[in-house]
This record gives structure tokens, C-alpha cells and sequence, in this order.
């Protein structure tokens, strides 16, 4: 119920679960998709859409990536006209530059499904550094031979739990860290509620927004704070990922992918998420709770995307035997599993994201230079703070 999939280009993951031994296998992606756009149900490779929204989008499409490709990698505050760019919002920019409403309709989509945020508060810069992370739109919207391309044998936990296996007692769990102490008269001390550790470095691999909930002595440099609280005052859609579980993939024998994508149905994406074998059929579905009142609750959740997988899938999607499901707002040490960033931050503060605070050095998929935002760049990421810490170890 969390990240699951890596696509091509992913090399820092595909290297570690090589080494790790771990396999990985083709998502399921034979037949149709089903689409509901601006309230059109159509089933098929690509959505139904007239002549001249299909040439808008890929109109759209193209200068987006036209624009993508000119931002430093990793460095996107580098860019020619970044400052203009941070200061404006996607929707203000596809507003200028769509001529259809099916356009925004489906990057709405796009942008509540991968950045978790609306359009008009999502900073345009910070969108064209996403995609020049991921090599373009296409890689992070396509799902065969995209980002969504294959899944980790076992679910992807199965990374953590063999390094973690082979970290063997120096894995700690269960100790949620409150303060950070840089005393350049002692080590660096980690508290927590349970007790308190020292190290020579540490390193914070976590969201920034989440970096709020930790108290830092002394406190962090403005373009730090800046950073952290440019991530969490943007109003984020808290992603509830679900799992509907059948007896069998039954989409399949009627020529369906088991995919989904809507800009108005509370599900804004389904995915087969079958195993491999097909010994069971599993829906996953993504959906914000902001946006559906009605099924903030979970059992009415469960019904509710059982009647709404129902219109896409027919009746016997009403014919569930399971459901599990993981409400990543409620999780109390996660502000969501997805990060979107408000306009001016990466222009003011944005040469910090990666930059070491004294004894402190930085990691998380959002200081990614390349797949920013995916389990790739987690790893990345870590791997540089770890390098830039040994580093400093040996002066």
C-alpha cells in the first residue's frame, strides 16, 4: 500500500535489488484502459477524444517537455527565467496555452494522480524539474514501459526488510526522533522518545515537510526552514491507497487491463495489482478523502469504491472478498506520500535542498537529481548523503 513500481531508466533501484537478489516482473498491461475524462467513459488505449483535443494535448504535451528539457538536472533554479517560472502555476500556464478544456481536464488528472496537488497551486518550475528527472512527461505518465512499468517480487518492503536483515540489531524501529542537536563542542545528538543517541553525522532521509515535526538546536538556516515549510503549507490531497481483493482478475477475460484513470470520479487511478500468478484479482485504487466527504469513513470507503469500481468494471466488481487500504493523511509520522511544491520555493531556496547544515546532511526522493519523487530517487539520494558524510568523516 505504498510505492511498489520502477520503470525503465530506474538504475539506482534496479542495482540494489540486483545486488539484494530480488526479482522483479511485468505489470499486467494487456488490453484495455478505462478512461473517464470530463465525464466520457471510454475504453481503449487511449482515451475517446475529438481530432482537436487529441492535437491540443499533444500540442500542451510537447512544449511542457520542450521547456523540461531546458532545466539543469537537479539545479532547476538555474534556469534561464526560473524566478518567472517558480512564480507561476501550472493551471495559470496550461491556461495560456491549452485550447480545449480537455487538456487541463487531463493534467488535473495528472497533477492530483502524480503531484498530489491541484494544478493552480503547483509550482510550474518544480513540475518541469520533475520531468526532466524522469526524462519527460511520457516516462512518468506512461505505464507499460514507463515508471509504471514492473513490480518488486514480494512488494517492494521486501528492499527494507533484506537490508535491514542484513543490518541485523543497529536497526532501530519504534523511536520516533524530536530533536536534533549540532553542539560543535559534542557529537550530534539524536533525541528520541525513548532515549537519546550520538554520532559524529547524521543524515535525515524524509519528506521536508515532514522535517517540521522534528525540533533542530540550533535552529535550521532560513533557506532550510524556507524549504520545509514551502513544502507543508501547500494544500497536498492526502492519498488513501487501496486495495479491493477478488477471487480472480475477472477484467481480464473480458479484455481489460484493470487500469483506470478519471478527473472526476473520487478514484483518480485503479491498477491490476494482481500477482503474478493470478491465483487472485486485486484492484488498487488511489483516492483523496478531501475530495469525497462521503467516504471518510472507512467502511463506507470500502462500499464506496466497491459501487464506483462497479461503473468502470461491471457488477462484479461488487463481488469483493478483501479489502486493505492505507489513509497516508492519518499516518502519524507522514503528511502524505506524495510532495508537491508551492511556487517561489525553489528559486529562494532550492540550492539548499541538498546542501549539508553543519553535521547534517540531507537525502529523500525530493533532493533526487534524477526520478525526483520516486523510490529511485530515494535511493539515490541516499547514497549521495551517505558519500558526502563519509566524506566529511575523513576530512
Amino acid at each position: 500500500v505504498g510505492g511498489e513500481w520502477i520503470g525503465p531508466g530506474q538504475n539506482a533501484i534496479a542495482a540494489l535489488i540486483d545486488e539484494l537478489g530480488i526479482g522483479a516482473f511485468d505489470h499486467y498491461y494487456e488490453g484495455d484502459t478505462t478512461y473517464d475524462i470530463e465525464g466520457r467513459i471510454s475504453r481503449g488505449l487511449l482515451p475517446d477524444v475529438s481530432f482537436s483535443e487529441a492535437v491540443d494535448f499533444s500540442k500542451v504535451a510537447w512544449q511542457l517537455d520542450r521547456l523540461a528539457k531546458q532545466v539543469p538536472v537537479g539545479e532547476p533554479w538555474r534556469m534561464q527565467d526560473a524566478s518567472t517560472l517558480d512564480q507561476t502555476t501550472l493551471g495559470n500556464w496550461l491556461r495560456e496555452h491549452a485550447s480545449t478544456s480537455f487538456t487541463p481536464s487531463v493534467f488535473r488528472l495528472i497533477s492530483r494522480a502524480v503531484w498530489s496537488g491541484y494544478p493552480e497551486r503547483i509550482s510550474l518550475l518544480w513540475v518541469l524539474h520533475y520531468l526532466r528527472s524522469a526524462g519527460g512527461l511520457l516516462p512518468v505518465i506512461l505505464n507499460d514501459g514507463g515508471a509504471q512499468d514492473q513490480r518488486i517480487e514480494g512488494g517492494s518492503q521486501v528492499i527494507s526488510e533484506r537490508m535491514a536483515s542484513d543490518l541485523g540489531d543497529r536497526v532501530l524501529l519504534g523511536r520516533p526522533v524530536l530533536r536534533v542537536e549540532d553542539q560543535a563542542s559534542t557529537r550530534v545528538r539524536v533525541v528520541t522518545a525513548a532515549e537519546t543517541f550520538t554520532a559524529d553525522r547524521v543524515i535525515v532521509a524524509m519528506a521536508p515537510a515532514d522535517i517540521a515535526r522534528i525540533e533542530f538546536a540550533p535552529a535550521l538556516p532560513k533557506p532550510r526552514q524556507d524549504l520545509v515549510s514551502g513544502w507543508a503549507r501547500i494544500p497536498r490531497l492526502p492519498l488513501v491507497k487501496a486495495a479491493m481483493l477478488y477471487e480472480r482478475p475477472f477484467w481480464r477475460a473480458e479484455g481489460l487491463n484493470g487500469a483506470m484513470q478519471s478527473d472526476r470520479s473520487p478514484i483518480q487511478l485503479v491498477f491490476d495489482n494482481s500477482p503474478e500468478d493470478a491465483s487472485m484479482g486485486v484492484l488498487s485504487c488511489f483516492l483523496s478523502v478531501v475530495e469525497c466527504p462521503h467516504l471518510a469513513d472507512r467502511k463506507l470507503r470500502e462500499e464506496g469504491l466497491k459501487e464506483e469500481l462497479a461503473r468502470y468494471f461491471g457488477q462484479k466488481a461488487l463481488d469483493a472478498t478483501g479489502y486493505v487500504e492505507k489513509d497516508w493523511a492519518a499516518d502519524p509520522w507522514s503528511t502524505g506520500c506524495i510532495t508537491p511544491l508551492t511556487p517561489g520555493v525553489l528559486t529562494a531556496a532550492g540550492e539548499h535542498l541538498r546542501k549539508p547544515t553543519g553535521r547534517i546532511f540531507w537525502a529523500g526522493t525530493e533532493s533526487a537529481k534524477r526520478w525526483c519523487g520516486y523510490m529511485d530517487g530515494a535511493i539515490s539520494a541516499g547514497a549521495r548523503a551517505a558519500s558526502e558524510a563519509h566524506a566529511s568523516l575523513k576530512g
